[in-house]
C-alpha cells in the first residue's frame, strides 16, 4: 500500500473509521442489564407483599379483630411491616362497616373484642357504627377470652355476646394510674426541675413527683366518672340493665365465666369454633356439624375486604369533589429522625405540611379535615403547623376533627381550624405550657466528680445542667415561658371570639371531655369523624364525595422502601427493630408509659418548654 501511494502521490489516503460507539454500546448494554435484574429483583421482592384480590363469596361473614392498634391512619414503621396481625385504620374500620350494611354477600359481622387497644373515643364511634349497621337487619355476634369493661363495651350491640369457657371478663369498675419516677432520680442523684403553667399542667410531675397533684386528681376524677357514665349508659341501653346492679356487680368485683353467664352479663360460654359453627347455622338457617367442611360460610377480615374487588363497586361516589382528611398522629415533635425508642407514629412540622400543602393544592379537594389524635408536645411544632393551617384556611374550608386525645399542643392546631369537631370522650384542652430541665448535680457527686467554669460573663453558667439551679435561674427562666403560654392563652381567645380572661378560666393546663370542651366554648360541635365528613360534605354541597388520605395508605413494600431509605445505614435498622422488641416484652400498659416517657425524655434534650398533655392516659 505504501508503494502504491508512493507511485500515486495525487491520491489521497483513506482515513480508518472510528469506532467509538463500540465501547458506548457495550456500556449501555451492561447498565441495561444490571437495570432489569435490578427492576426484576424489585419485582420479586414487592410480591412478596402483594395480596391476591380477595373475591368475597356468598354467605360471607366481615371479621372484625380489635386486639391490634387500630390508629388513624398506618404508621412507617418496621413494627407493622414484622407484625404477624394485619393492621388497618380507623377510617378503614368504619368504611368497611358501614359498606358491609349495603353489600348483600356479607350477611354479618364476628367480633372479636379481647384486650382491644382503641381509645374511648375511637371505642363509642365504633359502638355507634355496629348500632347503624344493625338498622339493616344483619346480625352482629361478639365474642370475648380475656378483657375488661371497656372490652365488653364494645360488644354491646352485639345480639348474642360470647365468652370463653376458661376465660375471663374483669367487671369492676374503671380506674387508671401512672408510673412516677422521682424516687428512682432521688437515687441516682438527679433531679428535674419542673415549672407548669399553670397548676393543672401536669406532664412533669412523672419526673418530679411521687404521686398525683391534688389538681391532676381531680382532673382524672372527672374523666372517670365520664367514662363510667358512658359505659352506665351503653349497658342500660343494648343489655336491659339497671344502672345499680351495674354498680353492685363492680362492688363485687366479678371475674369468672359461671358468675358473668348467671348475671347475664353475657349470653353463652363458648370457644371460638364453636361461635363460628353457631354463625354458621345462623346463616345457612339449619344446623351444622363441628366438622362440617361442605357448608361454606366464608369469614373475612376487614383488610381483605376493603381490598377485595366488590368493595370499590359499592356506593356511587363523587369523584370531581373530593376532601380531605390530613392525619396529625402521635406526638408532635421538631426532630425529623426518630430514635429506637419513638413512638411509631410522630408529628413533625415537614411532614404534616408537606401534606397540607398537597391538600391544598389538589383543585378537586374542596374542603380540608385535619383529624388530630395527639397529646402535643414542641411548642415550636405546634406553632409552625398552626400557621400552615392559618394560611390553608384562607384558601379552602378547614375543620379539625378531634380523635381520642388532642390536647395542649394539639388543640395548638386545632384552634387554627375554622370549626372544631369534638367527640364527645375526646380528650382535649389543657391550654398550658411546662419547662423541664434535668440537673445531675448530684448524680457526679455521687460519683466523686467535680465541675470547674470559666465563664466571660455572670449568666454564662445559667442553666448548666451539672450546677445547681439557683433562684435566680428559675426566675429567669419563668420569665421566658409566661410569655408563651400568655400567647397561648391570646391565640385561643382570638380563635374562639372570647377575652383573654375568659381562656384563662378554662386553661391553666387542664384536660376536658369533648362534651365539656363544648360547654366551655373550646370546641363548636359534638361529632366522630363519620360526622366531620358530613359537614364538610354539607359545607360544599356534595352528598357523597370521595376521601383522600394524607399521607395517602401504603402498602408493606412501599413502607418499607421508604423506611430503608431513611436509615444511614443497617446498623440503624437492627437497632430500631431491637429495640422495638425489648420494649415489647413488657405487659401493654407498662410498655405504652415506658414509650411515653422516653419520647418525653428525648424531647427535653432538645426543648426544655413544652405543650403536651399532663399523662399518657390508658383507663382500664
Amino acid at each position: 500500500m505504501e508503494q502504491f501511494l508512493q507511485n500515486y502521490p495525487n491520491v489521497p489516503a483513506q482515513k480508518r473509521r472510528s469506532r467509538w460507539w463500540v465501547p458506548v454500546v457495550i456500556i449501555g448494554v451492561v447498565v441495561l442489564f444490571f437495570f432489569v435484574v435490578f427492576l426484576a429483583i424489585v419485582s420479586s421482592i414487592g410480591s412478596l407483599f402483594q395480596k391476591e384480590p380477595v373475591l368475597v363469596r356468598n354467605n360471607s361473614v366481615l371479621v372484625i379483630n380489635l386486639n391490634i392498634p387500630v390508629n388513624e391512619y398506618t404508621g412507617e414503621s418496621l413494627g407493622s411491616i414484622l407484625s404477624t396481625e394485619e393492621t388497618f385504620t380507623f377510617y378503614d374500620l368504619l368504611s368497611a362497616i358501614k359498606n358491609a350494611s349495603i353489600d348483600n354477600k356479607i350477611k354479618g359481622i364476628y367480633l372479636r373484642c379481647s384486650n382491644s387497644l382503641l381509645g374511648w373515643a375511637k371505642r363509642v364511634e365504633f359502638v355507634e357504627a355496629l348500632r347503624k349497621f344493625k338498622e339493616s337487619g344483619k346480625f352482629v355476634y361478639a365474642y370475648l377470652e380475656l378483657g375488661n369493661e371497656s372490652d365488653y363495651y364494645l360488644a354491646l350491640p352485639a345480639d348474642k355476646i360470647f365468652l370463653a369457657r376458661e376465660g375471663a371478663l374483669e367487671m369492676n369498675g374503671f380506674g387508671l394510674s401512672a408510673l412516677f419516677l422521682k424516687g428512682l432520680f432521688d437515687k441516682i442523684g438527679i433531679e428535674y426541675y419542673v415549672q407548669q403553667f399553670e397548676d393543672f399542667k401536669s406532664a412533669g410531675e412523672t419526673f418530679s413527683r411521687s404521686k398525683f397533684s391534688d389538681s391532676a386528681r381531680l382532673a382524672y376524677k372527672d374523666l372517670l366518672q365520664q367514662r363510667l357514665q358512658i359505659f352506665l349508659d351503653g349497658v342500660e341501653k343494648y343489655r336491659g340493665f339497671k344502672r345499680e346492679n351495674i354498680i353492685q356487680i363492680f362492688k363485687r368485683g366479678v371475674y369468672s365465666p359461671d358468675s358473668l353467664l348467671a348475671l347475664g352479663i353475657v349470653d353463652s360460654l363458648l370457644n371460638d369454633n364453636q361461635v363460628k359453627e353457631f354463625i354458621r347455622s345462623v346463616v345457612l338457617g339449619k344446623k351444622v356439624k363441628i366438622d362440617s367442611t361442605k357448608d361454606k360460610v366464608n369469614f373475612v377480615n376487614v383488610v381483605d375486604y376493603i381490598n377485595s374487588q366488590e368493595y370499590s363497586s359499592l356506593g356511587n361516589v363523587d369523584k370531581e369533589n373530593a376532601i380531605a382528611v390530613v392525619y396529625a398522629s402521635g406526638p408532635i415533635v421538631q426532630r425529623t429522625q426518630k430514635s429506637p425508642f419513638s413512638m411509631d407514629l410522630e408529628i413533625t412540622p415537614d411532614n404534616f405540611i408537606k401534606n397540607l400543602k398537597k391538600a391544598r393544592e389538589d383543585k378537586k379537594v374542596k374542603a380540608i379535615i385535619i383529624r388530630i389524635d395527639s397529646p402535643g408536645g414542641s411548642v415550636i411544632a405546634s406553632d409552625e403547623i398552626w400557621n400552615e393551617i392559618v394560611k390553608t384556611k384562607a384558601i379552602k374550608p378547614v375543620y379539625a376533627s378531634m380523635s381520642d386525645v388532642a390536647a395542649s399542643g394539639g388543640y395548638y392546631i386545632a384552634m387554627a381550624c375554622d370549626t372544631i369537631i369534638a367527640h364527645p370522650a375526646t380528650i382535649t384542652g389543657s391550654i398550658g405550657v411546662i419547662s423541664m430541665i434535668p440537673n445531675f448535680s448530684g448524680l457526679i457527686n455521687k460519683l466523686g466528680v467535680t465541675i470547674d467554669t470559666i465563664s466571660t460573663n455572670p449568666s454564662a453558667q445559667d442553666l448548666n445542667l451539672f450546677i445547681p439551679f439557683s433562684k435566680r435561674q428559675k426566675d429567669k427562666l419563668t420569665e421566658v415561658i409566661k410569655p408563651i403560654y400568655d400567647r397561648f392563652i391570646e391565640k385561643v381567645a382570638k380563635s374562639r371570639k372570647k377575652s383573654f380572661e375568659e381562656i384563662h378560666k378554662v386553661a391553666k393546663g387542664r384536660i376536658w371531655t369533648g362534651e365539656k370542651a363544648l360547654e366551655k366554648g373550646l370546641v363548636d360541635v359534638l361529632g366522630g369523624l363519620n360526622d366531620a365528613i358530613n359537614i364538610a360534605s354539607k359545607r360544599i354541597g356534595v352528598v357523597n364525595p370521595t376521601i383522600k388520605r394524607y399521607p395517602r395508605p401504603m402498602d408493606e413494600f412501599e413502607v418499607l422502601l421508604k423506611i430503608l431509605s431513611k436509615q444511614k445505614d443497617e446498623a440503624n435498622v437492627i437497632n430500631n427493630i431491637s429495640a422495638k422488641n425489648i420494649i415489647n416484652l413488657f405487659p401493654i400498659e407498662l410498655r405504652m408509659q415506658i414509650l411515653q416517657y422516653l419520647c418525653l425524655y428525648q424531647t427535653t434534650q432538645t426543648e426544655h418548654i413544652l405543650a403536651i398533655l399532663p399523662y399518657l392516659i390508658l383507663i382500664r
